[in-house]
């Protein structure tokens, strides 16, 4: 469900997904700014949907459309309200990470996945 004070399925898509950490569109893009987020630099075929596709895996569009390949990313099956961002909007967030703190941690050490680096 989009929230009162969000103005697109997009930027709930991206709240939602950024764990609300993306609170400000780039460039008046929302997706641009979730890739940033992200780590993507640039888009792909002047696309910023593609370039999120792309970080994902997701190499082709489905029925021709990025749209649908992202939503499948999700297991998302069918639109929602008759658009498929509206679905994406309402797919639910990951996971947080917690932060490691070596006085008070409190991660389980075996499902830890985080590479560390010694220095």
């Amino acid at each position: 469900m989009i929230s009162a004070d969000i103005t697109s399925a997009v930027q709930q898509y991206v709240l939602n997904q950024s764990s609300g950490a993306v609170t400000e569109p780039v460039n008046g893009s929302w997706l641009q700014a979730y890739c940033e987020y992200l780590g993507v630099t640039s888009p792909v075929n002047a696309s910023w949907l593609q370039a999120l596709c792309n970080h994902f895996g997701i190499t082709a569009p489905v029925d021709g459309s990025w749209v649908i390949a992202l939503a499948g990313y999700y297991s998302i099956t069918a639109p929602l309200n008759g658009t498929w961002w509206w679905a994406l909007a309402d797919a639910g967030a990951p996971t947080p990470v917690v932060p490691f703190t070596w006085s008070g941690n409190t991660n389980n050490w075996e499902a830890e996945t985080r590479v560390w680096e010694t220095t």
